[in-house]
């Protein structure tokens, strides 16, 4: 396995899970002591397979416990966000209708949307009283174009909500080689999901209800939970993206005219 061709993010989240699983062995052994007596006084191994051994069950222990704590912090802003969120033809001022925006992802696409304006209401409006003015016998047909005229001009506002949203989110992704910053961001998840366990282990650990426990879980809790609240408040702020997207497409488009 080319470990080289593996996101370094991923690989720093996978093998820094051995924090949160040697915590979390090290409160078992804390709420059963002699727990793992057997082990140590096993002599057909050698330290060496001990350790091993143990750095292995810390990993799987630890993997699982990240997995749940992003699977649980995933489905509160899958929550938020599909309760903040509105439609796109909802928006009345969007940054995906910005011109000079448009310009720019124009000028990547090979085959950019129609550049049109998402009607307004009173717009919709003065369009439908128009129709209902005309004689009967034509009413019918005349609605039936309009609305379909207006699903049109939704759907290429659609299009264009769209791309924002996919550079967006490109955007706000670190670089991969911003090793620094994985490095740091791997270390971080870590070491908060393992104060997390921690935390929560009080209430069923009395031995581990100590400061020197409850003040550097307490610290690191804190700290993932004002990154996840940026991170959302980051993506749910269509808007502040919109100039680093514009620079970014630029950039694109010196690269590669069309996509």
């Amino acid at each position: 396995m080319d470990l080289s061709k593996y996101p370094l993010e991923k690989l720093l989240h996978v093998v820094g899970g051995v924090i949160p699983g040697f915590v979390a062995l090290l409160i078992y052994r804390t709420a059963v002591p002699g727990s793992f007596s057997w082990f140590s006084a096993l002599g057909s191994l050698g330290y060496r397979t001990k350790l091993g051994i143990v750095l292995l069950v810390a990993l799987l222990i630890g993997s699982t416990i990240n997995a749940f704590v992003s699977s649980f912090l995933g489905g509160i802003g899958g929550a938020v966000g599909g309760v903040t969120n509105k439609p796109h033809y909802a928006v009345k001022v969007a940054p995906w209708r910005d011109p000079t925006w448009r310009v720019a992802l124009s000028k990547v696409l090979s085959d950019p949307p129609k550049d049109t304006q998402l009607w307004a209401d009173w717009v919709y409006e003065m369009k439908r009283k128009a129709v209902e003015s005309i004689p009967a016998a034509e009413r019918g047909l005349a609605l039936t174009k309009l609305e379909s005229e207006r699903l049109q001009n939704q759907r290429e506002d659609w299009e264009w909500a769209r791309w924002y949203e996919h550079y967006h989110m490109a955007v706000l992704q670190p670089s991969e080689n911003d090793v620094l910053f994985h490095v740091q961001r791997g270390l971080h998840f870590n070491l908060e999901t393992a104060s997390l366990y921690a935390l929560v282990s009080l209430f069923f650990v009395p031995a581990m209800r100590h400061w020197w426990c409850t003040l550097p879980a307490c610290f690191w809790v804190f700290l993932l939970v004002v990154f996840e609240i940026n991170g959302a408040r980051s993506v749910m702020d269509k808007w502040s993206t919109l100039d680093r997207q514009i620079t970014h497409l630029s950039g694109l488009a010196r690269k590669a005219p069309s996509l």
